[in-house]
């Protein structure tokens, strides 16, 4: 059963390296998987935007502190 699953889990990248080559996509889901993209990148540049202020906050916190 384990080898099986395995078998299926190293074939599946192989279909669809083959399925994105052969077959073509039709303009609309391509349009919308294109808004997707863009939102999804929004949420990423948001994510990065907190993880550097919470990078500012510490380091300017680290300084203060060694400040006094």
């Amino acid at each position: 059963m384990y080898k099986l699953i395995v078998i299926i889990a190293a074939a599946m990248p192989t279909i669809f390296l083959l399925r994105a080559l052969f077959v073509g996509r039709s303009p609309k889901p391509s349009k919308a998987f294109s808004e997707f993209k863009k939102q999804i990148d929004y949420l990423v540049w948001a994510i990065l935007f907190v993880i550097g202020c919470i990078f500012v906050y510490s380091v300017a916190s680290l300084i203060h502190s060694m400040w006094r």
